[in-house]
């Protein structure tokens, strides 16, 4: 039996190959996912040892939400002079892409991919991180910058650069450069250091993040640390160990997040090849009921030939988890080389290949291709040789209760489990598990339920190719609806990724139309100021800039900041009470911006109902540095799209609240008789102030946040073609395997007249329909978990469902012309058999 199959293999190469190929996509971004998390891990895990491995202590503040208070410069002389201390050092971070140096070219670097890092200089430096190559330490009114990020910039220590800060554009000379450990292994990183004593202004910020301290070699370093939190209540005081674990933590969090999205659409792809691999193991059993039948009359046991059959899964598995990891390598690559390609670079890592790869690879590809072929494999062993001898179709009906019961219960279970999901309720993990369970619940009660629906769906999708083709296209219709169990099963397996395309198609058109439908209704603003980068401010001194023009007549800044209100931790937004009304559209209650108390708020009317706030009450505003406001009530607003949040506070008042007087986006109105040449003129000056920031009308910044949407979309659907990709080869196999099963039908057709030309026909035209009724399937999938996913969503995210006709139509037509590519080689097959040899089949 052992020969038997392994010459049964070696006698179907193209399927063995082909069943094979559709595993190995799968295993592949699999173990793809897997190389590139533990190369990014690793990478990061090395840079957090050098950020802090002289650093022996780390003290800081608290907060229970937002960012913590800065700490005045002071406390490091403080710090300092506690004994077996033998250094202690102010740490100022700029955010992430905040400080911007301005090339030679005068072309901004990119703010996508790998991120510009700026710090003060460490004078101590065992505690630095840095190491001078060239020039000299910054002093005021300079900056370093590593080595390498210098030479592919085209920066020259000596000369003065444009700097965007949070602060605004200033002019720094770069005074040197340094490395970042002996390799510089800034992973792709910008670094930069500026002066200790100018450092907090350039960022804007109100003191100091952290103190370091380095602890005397004859100290022990948990004394010292005590002694420290003696010295300074009320803050925190850390040693190495959780420092480091923190910073690695903080880089690993983003590494799990990308590679857990890969692990998903290398789940997707398993599942579809869990169809192809059932489909065509079902096939090839068929075909082989006599064969199998002769064997158990020559003796062979039922056991033996289920063990055959699940033999053949076994070398399967085995040589597709093999190759899987070969081929996860080159797709480790060429996802890279796909981020860079969008604009988004990964950083530099180690190629990692660990035994938990290795592992995962092979019980994934052999457990898959296991797992499918089981079924086929207990049916072939069940079959009674002299029934199968004689031909007798032992299969049940496709319309059984058990098919009807069983696919309205899987149904009904995956709708209940991804409802729960969708609803938020529990952990990220729980949900994500429960999202993943309740859709393979539906995907397999969809696929169990529609053998019933292929003749009526041929049908209907038959009718133009029959009225068109003549007896091809007849004929192509009969055959697809004549096997209703194969045709659903390959069809499923396109359905998965469509429904997934499908999906992502009508969640991205309804938030496009939510932003559109938003901003059109609520922006009365001639132009907006925005940043691409969410930490990144535009400072203060803009407004007032943008009104000494002379071209502007209204103009706000709107900041946001967390606090808590009345024990509830919210986001809450600051501007300019005396212009907003001009600039946005809130419907105010009349005196709700009269301005008439120290710190006026205005609440949205329907979360003033929900907590039953009027007009008056007082709403107690604690901040992240503990100080506590007192907030009056001076009105309502209406529904803002997510434009601001519940409350609103007034600049004026924004010292008292204690935020920053810097803006995450600007509003302003021209004034009356400024031509579109002066308004181009100002958005120009803006922009050669201000990199990177986007001055535009309305419709330009929808347009705008509508092409990032479908961008993200692009990156979604290219991982979930994979899955498509392996569904197109199910529809090939099964083709090929069909062609070789009707061998004799065919013959015989060809026999009373029908044409070569007409026999290819009729193959391609048969996997159209197969394909354009697995589209049909994906994209009614694809509309329920798109209603589902946008009833779930925040409403200021999507507030309705929207849904694209055209490129929905538009994808079915792509995957009925996917099919016919698919059925090529079957086709040609077909056309190619010898008429006699095909009836002596």
């Amino acid at each position: 039996m052992l020969k038997l199959t392994l010459k049964g293999l070696q006698a179907n190469k193209i399927r063995f190959a082909l069943t094979t190929f559709g595993v190995v996509l799968a295993v592949s971004f699999v173990v793809s996912a897997l190389v590139l998390g533990d190369g990014l891990r690793r990478s990061f895990t090395g840079v957090s040892q050098d950020i802090t491995s002289g650093v022996d202590i780390q003290v800081r503040a608290v907060s229970d939400f937002g960012d913590p208070p800065p700490l005045p410069p002071e406390l490091v002389d403080v710090i300092a002079q506690v004994d077996g201390v033998a250094a202690a050092q102010a740490n100022i971070e700029a955010g992430e892409s905040a400080v911007r140096p301005i090339p030679p070219d005068g072309e901004p670097i990119s703010i996508y991919g790998p991120p510009q890092l700026a710090f003060n200089w460490a004078e101590d430096a065992q505690m630095s991180p840095f190491e001078l190559v060239t020039g000299a330490a910054p002093l005021p009114g300079e900056f370093v910058m590593d080595i390498d990020s210098a030479a592919d910039h085209g920066f020259v220590v000596g000369d003065v650069y444009d700097v965007f800060t949070p602060s605004g554009l200033v002019s720094l000379q770069l005074s040197g450069t340094f490395t970042f450990g002996p390799q510089n292994a800034t992973l792709g990183s910008l670094l930069m250091a500026m002066n200790t004593d100018e450092a907090a202004d350039l960022f804007d910020k109100d003191g100091i993040d952290t103190v370091e301290v380095r602890v005397a070699p004859d100290a022990d370093v948990a004394t010292v640390q005590a002694e420290i939190a003696a010295v300074v209540p009320g803050l925190q005081v850390v040693d190495n160990a959780t420092v480091l674990a923190e910073t690695t933590a903080e880089f690993t969090e983003a590494v799990d997040i990308v590679q857990n999205i890969l692990l998903g659409f290398g789940g997707v792809a398993l599942f579809v090849s869990m169809f192809i691999i059932y489909n065509t193991f079902a096939i090839v059993i068929g075909q082989r009921t006599r064969e199998l039948a002769l064997l158990r009359t020559l003796g062979a046991s039922p056991s033996q030939i289920r063990r055959s059959v699940m033999g053949e899964s076994v070398v399967i598995g085995t040589l597709a988890s093999a190759l899987g990891i070969g081929g996860g390598v080159l797709t480790a690559k060429g996802i890279d080389a796909l981020v860079a390609a969008l604009g988004v670079g990964l950083p530099d890592y180690p190629f990692v290949l660990s035994g938990r790869t290795i592992v995962a690879a092979v019980v994934i590809g052999f457990g898959v291709t296991v797992v499918a072929a089981t079924g086929p494999a207990r049916k072939a062993s069940t079959i009674p040789a002299i029934a199968a001898l004689s031909a007798v179709d032992q299969s049940t009906s496709v319309g059984s209760r058990t098919r009807k019961v069983a696919g309205t219960a899987m149904i009904t279970f995956g709708a209940v489990i991804g409802a729960l999901g969708l609803s938020g309720a529990g952990s990220t993990a729980v949900t994500v598990a429960a999202m993943a369970l309740g859709a393979m619940g539906v995907f397999l009660g969809v696929a169990t339920l529609s053998p019933l629906m292929v003749e009526t769906v041929t049908t209907i999708i038959g009718w133009p190719l029959r009225r068109v083709s003549g007896v091809a296209g007849t004929m192509a219709q009969r055959n697809a609806a004549r096997n209703p169990r194969r045709t659903a099963t390959t069809a499923a397996a396109l359905m998965i990724g469509l429904a997934l395309v499908s999906t992502a198609i009508v969640v991205g058109d309804s938030i496009k139309q939510h932003i559109g439908g938003t901003i059109e209704e609520v922006a009365r603003a001639d132009y907006f100021i925005t940043d691409d980068l969410d930490e990144v401010d535009l400072p203060a001194e803009l407004t007032s800039e943008l009104a000494q023009t002379g071209l502007v007549d209204q103009v706000a800044g709107f900041a946001y900041t967390e606090a808590e209100l009345n024990g509830e931790v919210v986001e809450i937004p600051v501007t300019d009470f005396e212009t907003v009304d001009a600039l946005l559209d809130l419907d105010f209650s009349p005196g709700a911006l009269a301005n008439p108390t120290a710190v006026p708020v205005v609440v949205r009317a329907e979360q003033a109902q929900r907590l039953a706030i009027v007009e008056g009450d007082i709403i107690t505003t604690r901040l992240a540095d503990g100080t506590t406001v007192e907030a009056t009530v001076t009105g309502t607003f209406g529904e803002s799209g997510g434009v601001v949040t519940d409350y609103l506070y007034d600049v004026a008042s924004a010292e008292a609240i204690g935020l920053s007087p810097s803006y995450e986006w600007v509003a302003f109105n021209l004034a009356d008789g400024v031509s579109a040449s002066m308004a181009d003129t100002l958005a120009d000056a803006v922009a050669e102030q201000l990199p990177d920031v986007h001055v535009e009308t309305a419709d330009a910044y929808v347009e705008r946040v509508q092409g990032s949407i479908d961008t993200l979309l692009a990156i979604v659907n290219v991982m979930v073609a994979l899955a498509v990709v392996i569904a197109l080869i199910g529809i090939a196999n099964t083709l090929a395997l069909s062609v070789f099963e009707r061998t004799r039908e065919l013959g015989l057709v060809r026999a009373v007249g029908m044409t070569r030309r007409q026999l290819r026909r009729m193959v391609r035209l048969e996997a159209a329909m197969v394909a354009t009724f697995g589209a049909v399937l994906g994209i009614a999938v694809g509309l329920l978990f798109g209603w589902a996913v946008v009833t779930a969503l925040p409403q200021t995210i999507a507030g309705s469902v929207s849904v694209p006709l055209q490129p929905l139509l538009s994808l079915m037509l792509v995957a009925a012309f996917s099919g016919v590519l698919a059925a090529v080689l079957p086709a040609r097959r077909a056309g190619h058999l010898d008429v006699l040899d095909a009836i002596a089949h």
